[in-house]
């Protein structure tokens, strides 16, 4: 097994290419994408209210109150044109009827307007809900309580709508129906979603992805020239040609994952947490786990050409459906998310992060790598029968 590691590293120092690309390529996209949705930057929305009634200015002025948006009143042409030009997010359009679906007990219709969809818009798409159910429940709320008071006496009954209907939105805003929270509780820390986090997390995993397949790939390459061949004919057992190669494969991966962890964390800054036995507890519970879907790809193809043709839609598709790419916590689709436990990226970018963003402790790591490897193993098994020692 050593002489077959030593012929790796040997050759490592002629094809280093891949594995200094895909660092610097991870680093890169992980600091632009972080940079463009940090600082002060926020969104513009214009809004076109075609009802102009009192219920859709109580709804523009609740948007306005977002700090993390800049929601201004415009014209349809000019919201459209804005639009269509790239210059805003999207356009939001407040139909007529709106006041009257309120009082219908109905839920008001709006339009949006936009040329994509992509995560920002459909963050913002889910506030204008929240907005839009948060607007109605407070109107019923301050109607059923003006119909109240002014059954028992007289009253001046706008009077009475403004109160109840500041008083509930105080109430929504402070001490919600119903607040959902994630929170891990260990020395008194807790930090919210971080999504630059996210991305430097999932780029990380994603990109030494390619260097691990394409690693462990490299036995094609012996079969095609012949080295693996002579490597079966030599005294070497089958078990010492192939543990080298993983051995050499899985090294390279891990040291990869600790430059980007490293490097993200004294470039941009990056809180790796309190644990940082639990990352790289999980960082090589992924490495092997990618390393052995290496090896079971590689026993599925026939030259080293195929697995760059298959490799990049496999790890792609997973990365995408595994979160990586974006948070789960936006789908909503029940099939996706099922998909997502099928694979690592999934569990290895949840264990990460519930100790760099929740501060969580290196026990909320150990069901998650258990997956993992377990997920290794089953590759590990069907990659060693599908290999082909001739």
């Amino acid at each position: 097994m050593l002489s077959i590691i030593k012929l790796r590293l040997m050759r490592l120092r002629n094809d280093y290419f891949v594995f200094v690309f895909m660092t610097i390529l991870a680093l890169g996209l992980s600091f632009v994408m972080g940079s463009s949705q940090s600082g002060n930057y926020k969104p513009t929305v214009p809004i076109v209210n075609s009802d102009s009634s009192e219920y859709s200015n109580l709804f523009i002025e609740e948007l306005k109150n977002s700090k993390n948006y800049n929601f201004t009143l415009t014209d349809y042409d000019n919201a459209y044109k804005k639009v269509d030009e790239g210059k805003v997010l999207m356009a939001l359009i407040i139909n007529k009827g709106f006041q009257r679906d309120i009082n219908n007990n109905k839920m008001p219709k709006v339009s949006i307007i936009k040329t994509k969809d992509d995560i920002e818009i459909l963050t913002t798409e889910n506030l204008i809900k929240t907005n839009l159910a948060k607007l109605k429940n407070n109107v019923n709320i301050a109607k059923v309580t003006t119909d109240y008071i002014s059954g028992i006496k007289d009253v001046d009954k706008k009077n009475i709508f403004n109160k109840a209907y500041d008083l509930s939105l105080e109430n929504w805003e402070y001490k919600r129906p119903m607040s959902v929270t994630r929170k891990t509780i260990t020395d008194g820390k807790w930090s919210e979603f971080d999504n630059f986090k996210h991305i430097i997390i999932g780029f990380t995993l994603f990109f030494s992805m390619y260097t691990i397949v394409f690693g462990i790939g490299e036995i094609l390459n012996e079969r095609k020239y012949n080295t693996w061949q002579r490597q079966i004919v030599s005294p070497l057992s089958k078990g010492a040609i192939l543990g080298g190669n993983m051995v050499i494969t899985f090294m390279i991966g891990i040291i990869q994952v600790g430059v980007l962890i490293m490097a993200s964390k004294y470039l941009f800054n990056v809180d790796w947490g309190s644990s940082f036995l639990g990352i790289m507890t999980v960082s090589i519970s992924f490495v092997f786990t990618v390393t052995s879907l290496g090896l079971f790809l590689s026993g599925i193809v026939k030259t080293h050409s195929q697995l760059a043709a298959i490799s990049p839609v496999i790890l792609t598709s997973t990365s995408m459906i595994g979160g990586a790419m974006w948070p789960l916590e936006i789908v909503n689709s029940k099939i996706l998310l099922f998909l997502a436990n099928l694979t690592p990226q999934k569990w290895a970018i949840e264990a990460m992060e519930e100790i760099a963003m929740y501060n969580g402790s290196f026990n909320s790591v150990i069901y998650p790598s258990l997956i993992i490897i377990f997920m290794g193993i089953i590759y590990f098994i069907l990659g060693i029968k599908l290999i082909r020692f001739e």
